[in-house]
């Protein structure tokens, strides 16, 4: 359930601006700095693109089909419309409606049922809700029903960063590939993963036939995706995208954010997940903290915390005032008793030792009723 109290929103928002220390995600910039510099950055393009071409958004393209390894990409301005997209696609070329999707996709959880209304898929479940999928969860398909596509995230947000482990993610891609199903990766956070699994960003992308990834997340765009494929998928996704009102007339200020967020961000990503695997045990001496996953393997993981949700935020608010420093985000789910938040590790938390942060934690905890 969202929090809903409007006025402690409003606190929080207001006391976030205003700290020295955060440790949530990336150092965040003003709207009027982030403008002036694309603005810096634009300095160096000759022209907008229009539709879709031009230099700036086709090198960005190729660019990223270098990094994933892959023949073509598309930059599109969500990820709600890359990957049903992306579905629609697969499941024409096999004459099937079918795709499977874990419980804690974002598909079901967070875009209004598009991919049934608008898109005409039909779901097949895909794994249990409190665990990644497995190869056996794929063998427990009737042959008759087996679906056109499979979608994997990586890593897996509402379970907190959990990921399968590589041979396990291999097996699954082995399997599909022998029984002609496409595999789509669900890669919004997939930055994080080259790290965790020690594995190239290509290696992991060749184990799908399709991949989408987010600039406005780890990366911190404004926003924008990217869909990666052959090239006839990609050609065919840009027939879709026109179709879909995807192709617009100039993409420019997101490319070039997605761009400048590469440059600033990206190096870090690996350094933040070397940092969690530390930090997360760290946080998890303190009374109180229960982590989701156990053991991150990735620069993003859960807290939950027994504690009322207005109890607790007043108190984050305060002590951010009082202390200069932000330890939690507004929780993600809630009951009257019990908040969950979800921390995503970036250039902010890396700025200090790991003894900073548990300091902070144990103190905003204690402050708040917790021993």
């Amino acid at each position: 359930m969202a929090f809903a109290d409007a006025r402690l929103q409003q606190a929080y928002k207001d006391a976030a601006r205003q700290v020295k220390f955060s440790f949530l995600r990336h150092p965040q910039r003003s709207m009027s700095d982030v403008l002036l510099g694309l603005s810096e950055r634009a300095k160096n393009v000759p022209e907008a693109d229009y539709y879709g071409q031009g230099e700036l958004i086709e090198g960005f393209e190729q660019d990223l089909a270098s990094r994933f390894g892959k023949e073509a990409a598309l930059f599109l301005p969500s990820g709600t419309m890359a990957q049903p997209l992306a579905l629609r696609i697969h499941c024409d070329e096999r004459h099937n409606n079918r795709v499977a999707l874990h419980p804690s996709s974002h598909l079901l959880l967070h875009e209004e049922s598009g991919y049934r209304k608008l898109w005409q898929l039909q779901k097949l479940q895909y794994g249990p809700a409190d665990r990644p999928a497995r190869l056996s969860d794929c063998k427990a398909w009737p042959a008759q029903q087996r679906p056109a596509a499979m979608v994997y995230e990586l890593p897996l947000r509402e379970l907190g960063g959990e990921l399968p482990s590589w041979q396990s993610l291999q097996e699954q891609a082995q399997w599909a590939k022998r029984h002609q199903i496409a595999l789509h990766i669900d890669g919004a956070r997939i930055w994080q993963c080259a790290a965790a699994y020690q594995h190239s960003l290509a290696d992991i992308a060749d184990l799908a036939d399709s991949l989408y990834v987010s600039f406005y997340k780890d990366i911190g765009g404004i926003a924008g995706a990217a869909l990666l494929g052959n090239a006839d998928f990609i050609q065919k996704a840009r027939v879709w995208a026109r179709r879909a009102g995807g192709n617009l007339y100039a993409l420019y200020p997101y490319v070039l954010a997605a761009q400048q967020g590469m440059h600033d961000n990206l190096d870090a990503i690996s350094e933040a997940v070397s940092y969690t695997v530390v930090l997360a045990p760290a946080l998890a001496e303190i009374d109180g903290i229960e982590l989701i996953p156990a053991e991150p393997k990735c620069a993003m993981f859960h807290i939950r915390i027994e504690l009322p949700p207005s109890q607790l935020m007043t108190q984050v608010i305060a002590y951010a005032r009082q202390h200069d420093v932000l330890m939690l985000p507004m929780p993600r789910q809630h009951s009257a008793n019990h908040c969950v938040f979800e921390i995503s590790v970036g250039r902010n938390a890396l700025a200090q030792p790991i003894e900073f942060w548990q300091l902070h934690m144990r103190n905003l905890l204690q402050s708040s009723g917790l021993a």
